[in-house]
């Protein structure tokens, strides 16, 4: 841990200088500030609103963008992920689920009236292999005036939840004032660690209200004619899900790393396994060929990564797209391949062909129902 010492001296005061251009850098909020030049987004962004109030817009991050939310910190990569969700399909995913760690700060925020006798409620999906030395997850009230001042700090901590826990502060001693609602993490960029922090349906449990973002209606385009009656309206498209042909077995990983990571298992492991994609790497030349990386998230709550052998797959019997990603955040995959283990922190699931002799089975890759092998 001697490389990360340095943090807490020059790093956060020319994180403050970088982001706020000069100014203290002793406040607890340093490199919190929202993306837009000026701390509320521009007039005129469709379903802006004219004028700041207590409604929380898009409490569930269901519009799917930022248009209410702000990217917020030094690092402008906040998420909306479909990999957890606590309420609708998606949440804000602040920091990273997989190594290396954020550099600098990273989260979202929105401007708001606190009211009287407020309370809010909030609920939070966290992880973290770091420590509150040099990475945080964190919620807070920020001044308008100047965004680096935290006026209250709702709670500051380096933990892993292992699942969505629900947050409830009492801020009602603030009612009448516009803050900034901040969600974020800060990390330091090393290599070895991961920090990250899913928020989700974010409310006034009571003093307030909360409102879903309304879906913008384009300008320029004719109000269409109402479907009659008689005519049926058209059955949605369901969301990808694993087809029975592709039958996982979480549970069987699951174990089979606890008894690596507990030394009673030895040697290269066949899996089967799925999940939701959390991340796309690029493609990599090693000396076995061009490979592409992404992960899936278990339901344990790891992320376990997937190694794909694109020269080899380009010549099976049901190979993928030519050009690498043909995966993308959020699709749902299914994987049967060779689980390596050599520690905690280097281990994966290989898909592989059945003619390398020391693994007879052949793997196959499934994205969104349709396999690649």
């Amino acid at each position: 841990m001697l490389k990360k010492r340095w943090l807490a001296g020059g790093f956060v005061a020319a994180l403050a200088l970088a982001a706020c251009g000069g100014g203290s850098t002793s406040s607890p909020g340093t490199g919190i500030v929202p993306a837009a030049g000026s701390p509320q987004a521009p007039a005129g962004e469709p379903g802006v609103r004219a004028a700041v109030t207590s409604t929380i817009q898009d409490h569930s991050f269901e519009s799917g963008g930022f248009t209410y939310w702000q990217q917020c910190g030094s690092v402008k990569s906040a998420l909306i992920s479909s990999a957890q969700h606590e309420a609708g399909s998606v949440s804000d995913l602040n920091g990273r689920t997989v190594k290396p760690e954020v550099n600098g700060t990273e989260g979202v925020c929105q401007q708001l009236v606190v009211p009287a006798g407020g309370v809010i409620t909030f609920w939070v999906y966290e992880g973290t292999n770091d420590t509150i030395t040099y990475a945080d997850q964190e919620a807070d009230l920020l001044s308008t005036n100047n965004p680096t001042s935290v006026v209250k700090q709702l709670f500051k901590e380096a933990t892993t939840t292992g699942g969505w826990v629900k947050r409830s502060y009492d801020v009602s001693a603030y009612a009448g004032q516009t803050l900034w609602l901040y969600f974020g993490v800060k990390g330091n960029g090393y290599g070895s660690d991961y920090v990250y922090q899913y928020v989700d349906n974010v409310a006034w449990a009571s003093g307030g209200t909360s409102t879903p973002a309304p879906t913008p209606t384009p300008t320029g385009v004719p109000t269409s004619t109402p479907v009659p009656t008689s005519t049926p309206a058209p059955t949605a498209t369901p969301v990808p899900t694993p087809t029975p042909a592709f039958l996982c077995n979480n549970a069987k990983f699951t174990a089979d790393q606890s008894a690596f990571a507990a030394g009673t298992l030895h040697g290269d492991q066949e899996e089967n396994v799925c999940g939701a994609v959390t991340q796309v790497l690029p493609k990599k030349k090693t000396a076995s060929g061009n490979h592409g990386y992404y992960y899936v998230q278990l339901p344990s709550g790891y992320q376990i990564e997937i190694v794909c052998n694109l020269d080899a797959m380009a010549g099976g019997s049901l190979p993928p797209p030519a050009t690498w990603p043909w995966v993308a955040v959020g699709d749902y995959s299914t994987v049967q391949g060779r689980y390596y283990y050599d520690s905690a922190s280097s281990q994966g699931i290989d898909w592989t062909e059945d003619d390398t002799g020391s693994w007879p089975t052949r793997g196959w890759v499934v994205v969104n129902g349709v396999q690649y092998n």
